[in-house]
C-alpha cells in the first residue's frame, strides 16, 4: 500500500553511477515535533535506532545527505540511550525534580527526547 501523507522533499543523489532516493516527510503527520522530519530513503522507512517512528532535525538530515554523497555507510547518530516509556528524572525549577516518562523515541541531530511533565509535552537535552 502505498504511503498516502504527502512528502515535503525529494532528493535524488547520484554517486558514481549509484541512485540514492531520499524522501522528507513532515514528523507532525505522525505526531512528532514540528520542524523535524521522518525519513523513506530507497523506499523504505530510516529507523537508524531500530523504533517504530524515528524523527530527523534538519541538521540529522544535512548528516545523512553528507554520508550518503561520501560513500559512506549510514551509521545510527550517538543518541541518548532513552526509549519510549522509560522513567526519568527532570528537574522542576525549584531545585527538586519530577518523576516522569519518555514519550518517544529521541529526536535524532538535536540530541533531545520528548517528555511528558503533568499533562504537557516538553522537549529535553
Amino acid at each position: 500500500m502505498s504511503e498516502k501523507r504527502a512528502k515535503e522533499t525529494t532528493i535524488l543523489l547520484r554517486n558514481q553511477g549509484k541512485s540514492v532516493k531520499l524522501e522528507l516527510f513532515p514528523a507532525t503527520a505522525w505526531g512528532g515535533p514540528a520542524g523535524c522530519y521522518r525519513l523513506r530513503l530507497d523506499g523504505c522507512w530510516h529507523s537508524p535506532g531500530g523504533g517504530k517512528h524515528e524523527f530527523f532535525a534538519p541538521a540529522g538530515v544535512a548528516g545523512l545527505v553528507v554520508a550518503l554523497v561520501c560513500g559512506a555507510s549510514v551509521q545510527p547518530e550517538e543518541c541518548p540511550g532513552l526509549r519510549r516509556g522509560d522513567r526519568v528524572r527532570v528537574p522542576n525549577g525549584t531545585g527538586a525534580y519530577d518523576k516522569t516518562f519518555v514519550s518517544g523515541p529521541p529526536i535524532l541531530g538535536r540530541g533531545e527526547v520528548l517528555l511528558f511533565v503533568g499533562k504537557c509535552l516538553s522537549r529535553v537535552r
